[in-house]
């Protein structure tokens, strides 16, 4: 789609849209990832939503 100038990486000057959650699900035991709930949600680099 050719955004890669606006999207795909957190950089200046991007969209930043993510999740943040409230524990490391890459770390965490498998079963407990279903328990990670969220913290914040960014949408275009700005906060949309907090826990």
């Amino acid at each position: 789609m050719f955004l890669e100038n606006e999207r795909g990486s957190i950089k200046p000057g991007k969209y930043a849209d993510f999740l943040l959650v409230n524990k490391d699900v890459l770390t965490c035991p498998v079963k407990e990832i279903h328990t990670a709930k969220p913290a914040a949600t960014y949408f275009e680099g700005k906060k949309v939503y907090s826990a």
